[in-house]
This record gives C-alpha cells, sequence and structure tokens, in this order.
C-alpha cells in the first residue's frame, strides 16, 4: 500500500484500488474511495482549510481565557 506525502501532513494512499486520505489520526473518516489522485488533493484542501479553522478557533478561545484570567487578576 504505497503513501504519497503532502507538504500539508496528510498522505494519499490506496485502498482497495481506491484513493485514501490518511493523517496521524489514520485515515480520515469519510475520506475513502475516492476515484482520483485529484479529487483526493481536493479533499485534502478541505481538510487542510477545517484544520485552520479550527486552530484559529482554538487561539481565539485561549485568548478570550487569558483576558478573563487577566481580568480577575487586577
Amino acid at each position: 500500500m504505497p503513501a504519497y506525502p503532502t507538504n500539508d501532513g496528510y498522505w494519499i494512499t490506496m485502498l482497495d484500488g481506491f484513493y485514501a486520505v490518511a493523517s496521524a489520526r489514520g485515515i480520515e473518516p469519510s475520506y475513502e474511495s475516492i476515484e482520483t489522485y485529484g479529487d483526493a488533493l481536493d479533499h485534502i484542501a478541505g481538510l487542510t482549510h477545517r484544520d485552520l479553522v479550527e486552530s484559529q478557533e482554538e487561539s481565539a478561545a485561549l485568548a478570550d481565557f487569558e483576558a478573563l484570567h487577566l481580568a480577575e487578576a487586577a
């Protein structure tokens, strides 16, 4: 099962004759049975965007938490 790494931390691999997208978490749910390599790359672009949004939301939540603690300390 050859795996083709991308620069985004994902791999494109073959499963039963179809492409699948994998990450450190394993095969990404609902990203199995992809017919073309290009479609797999499109799915990775969507996952990368999802990761970016999650990271931004996490950073905003942490900033709010820190601001709350600074306000309580004052």
